[in-house]
This record gives C-alpha cells, structure tokens and sequence, in this order.
C-alpha cells in the first residue's frame, strides 16, 4: 500500500475549521461554519466530531463549536518552549566558545529526541560538528536522548524497546534492551548522559539535565564534537562545563537545588 503523497485533504479541511473559529474569536455554530467553509454538513460535522475528541474544540450547551482547552495547552508549550530557548542560548554560547564546538539544547518529542536551539563555536581549530535544530534523533544513541529516557518508567522503557526497536547505528550502539537499562542506571546515577561513536563513529558528546522552576527534567544542554576519547582531559573538561552551564540554565529558569538537599 502506497503512502499518500503530499497534503491530507480530511487534515487540511479540520484545519480550515480551525481557521475560521479562531478567526471568528468567538463559537459558531454548525450551520455557520458550513456556510463559511462550503462543506456539506456531513462533512464538516465528522470533522468536528473528530476535533472534539481529541480537544482541540469544545461545544458549548447550545450546540455551538469553540477552540479547544488542547489548544491553549498546546500554545502554552510552544510558548514555554521559544521562552527557554531565548534564556538558554548565552549558556550556548558561552559553552561552544569555552569548548570550541557545537552546543545544543534538546527536549523529547515523542519516541526521538530534537535540539530546538543550537550554537557553533565562532573559533577553533579542526573540524566542527553543527547541530542541526528540529531533526530527530534516536533517543538510545545520543547523550540527550538517553538523559531524557533515563526519566521514563521501566514500563515506558518496555514500550520504547519493543516497538521502536534499538537500532544499531555503529558497532558501538545499545543494541540491547539489557545495556540500554544498565547506560540508563548509570546515567541516573551521575547525573549526566555520553555518547561514544553510538550514533557516529567518532563522535562524542555529553549531555546535562536542565530543570524549570518545579524541577521536571524536560530539556537536555549538551556539547557534541570529535573529542579524544572519553578518559581525556578535554572531554573530562567538557563534561564539568556542560554540568556548571546546565545547573547555571536551571537556576536562570527558578530551579532552586537547595530544595533537594
């Protein structure tokens, strides 16, 4: 079975939906958006049906049709999320200049991990590594993705295991649903995440927790570059930089650590 190519045609009418009460600020009812969509009113009703499960509309008592409380919750994080990304892009920058290489500050979408914000060292020498914004990444084969797995219920990690699957992308990936849990143990444990040539030969980054005022790990800060081995004392370096720009972002954003202690 071929994958549709292109726009969705049910998708793009739910939105123009959308559209039209957002546009209105105000509820309309069945009639009035057929009217102002040219849909049949089979049409427009299995939409909103549709939209109304997942709550991205609501009706009120009279039968007409609102925006959605998913909505608002979906616009607050997207809020929440442009907000984190102007405070933390110093502590990026700051961090690239010190190392000389790629930074990034990455959240968990789904079953991947995405940088939403990144920044390349101005100087240094050799070649850099960029990071790329918006990309997926596999969540057990980079430093970020295991920092932020590392959260996830042994129940999440099952799922995550069975139905995404560990793929290998080097000989040195988590191949293993066993090795993944003892990386993730350890990574609990110390309080940041590496990646060793697990994604990319060569390639090697560190990865910190960044809290928010109620201290839920939702980002990861992160350097990534072709550092020497691991032992060295220039990832050694870069790992107690990565720690002190994490816990510095956190601060910056109301953690406050001494409510651990």
């Amino acid at each position: 079975m071929q994958e549709p190519k292109g726009p969705v045609k049910a998708l793009g009418k739910a939105m123009e939906l959308l559209e039209l009460l957002l546009h209105a600020r105000r509820p309309m009812s069945l009639q009035e958006l057929c009217l102002r969509s040219g849909y049949p009113k089979s049409t427009a009703h299995a939409l909103l049906t549709t939209l109304r499960e997942y709550q991205m509309i609501g009706q009120d008592p009279d039968g007409r049709y609102r925006l959605g409380i998913r909505l608002y919750e979906c616009g607050c994080a997207v809020s929440a999320m442009w907000d984190v990304r102007r405070v933390a892009h110093p502590y990026l920058e700051q961090l690239a200049q010190a190392l000389g290489t790629g930074t990034y500050l990455a959240t968990r979408s789904g079953d991947h991990v995405i940088s939403i914000d990144s920044c390349a060292a101005s100087s240094g020498s050799g070649l850099q590594v960029s990071v790329e914004t918006g990309t997926p990444l596999p969540l057990h084969a980079t430093a970020q993705g295991k920092l932020l797995l590392a959260e996830a219920s042994e129940q999440e990690l099952r799922r995550y295991c069975r139905l995404v699957g560990l793929q290998p992308f080097t000989r040195h990936s988590l191949a293993s649903p066993e090795a993944l849990a003892a990386a993730l143990a350890e990574i609990r444990q110390q309080g940041y995440a590496l990646e060793d040539g697990e994604y990319k030969v060569g390639l090697r980054a560190v990865a910190a927790p960044v809290r928010d005022a109620d201290g839920s790990q939702v980002y990861a800060l992160g350097a990534v570059g072709l550092f020497p081995r691991v032992q060295s004392e220039v990832f050694q370096q870069a790992i107690a930089l990565t720690l002190d720009s994490a816990a510095r972002l956190s601060a910056a954003l109301g953690w406050q650590s001494s409510r651990t202690q």
